[in-house]
């Protein structure tokens, strides 16, 4: 005989966090269209004339040198901590323990029922500081270059998508190792669950905020006025405060993606402002054999 209990005809917290989460994290109508975005670059790269730029939905040596170039953005990227940006390293270092102490208050600040415009505002935020549609925005600037055959426009595009792959890669790899437990999932800002993968604790770092400010970081270097620069920032800033407004995540969580965010797009520009003649080593196979290769501008 089969017993069923009925509390009310309501879920418990847990169930409701972990709906909230699944519904956040990745929204259906979002994710659908972001694919379809997807498609329509993949397509109509594919009926380009055939006048347009190489690229890498149709020439194999574009995709060897975005394969090139990748690794050798991703080796700045690792690096990047500790050469050239020591002295940013402990600065972020610093604020993430001090934001950490505050954690909880500041998640208790703004913990409750929220309207009104700050609302409106922070469902805004949140909306479009979604990795998926940022891939998405990038491949239509890449395949829109490659189709028009605007090679500036298809450059942008490759440098985001680089860029949010470096972040979005990064993060997602913590958010599992680290297993931190999200504001709504647990009281105390110091719950950890690592390498469980569990719905739920996957709040540091945030990455909605590190593809923000990959992104921010690649548009701002394509601008030389200080207006258009603080704009980019100044929406990055947006997707951080309100994953922390609406108790997505610790504001520490933010902290540390929007560190991670930055030095992954830092690691695109830079490799690509790189002076012709330098080179970087980075580790490939060649035939299932572990080698060594030569990557840099000449």
């Amino acid at each position: 005989m089969t017993k069923t209990v009925t509390v009310s005809g309501r879920t418990s917290p847990v169930q409701q966090s972990r709906s909230r989460f699944l519904s956040i994290t990745c929204p259906p109508a979002l994710l659908s269209f972001s694919l379809l975005l997807l498609i329509a670059v993949f397509q109509l790269a594919l009926v380009a004339p055939l006048q347009a730029a190489e690229n890498v939905f149709t020439s194999v040596s574009a995709i060897k040198e975005e394969a090139g170039r990748f690794a050798g953005e991703g080796k700045l990227f690792l690096k990047g901590p500790v050469d050239p940006y020591l002295t940013g390293t402990f600065v972020t270092a610093g604020l993430f323990g001090l934001t950490y102490l505050f954690d909880e208050d500041i998640r208790n600040e703004f913990a409750g029922s929220h309207h009104g415009v700050m609302r409106g505002i922070t469902d805004a935020g949140n909306t479009v500081s979604n990795p998926l549609l940022h891939l998405g925005v990038a491949a239509a600037f890449y395949g829109t270059g490659a189709v028009t055959d605007q090679v500036k426009v298809m450059q942008l595009g490759e440098e985001m998508g680089e860029a949010l792959l470096l972040a979005d890669g990064a993060t997602f790899v913590l958010k599992g190792a680290i297993g931190r437990g999200r504001p709504y999932q647990t009281g105390s800002n110091s719950s950890y669950r690592p390498f469980q993968f569990k719905d739920g604790y996957d709040s540091l770092p945030s990455m909605h905020t590190a593809s923000s400010f990959a992104l921010a970081h690649v548009v701002a270097a394509k601008t030389e006025s200080i207006y258009g620069k603080a704009a980019c920032y100044a929406a990055a800033s947006l997707a951080g405060f309100s994953r922390v407004y609406q108790t997505k995540h610790w504001a520490s969580d933010v902290i540390l993606g929007a560190a991670i965010g930055e030095l992954a797009g830092a690691a695109v520009t830079r490799y690509r402002s790189a002076p012709a003649g330098s080179v970087t080593v980075a580790p490939v196979a060649i035939e299932g054999a572990p080698a060594l290769a030569l990557l840099g501008r000449f």
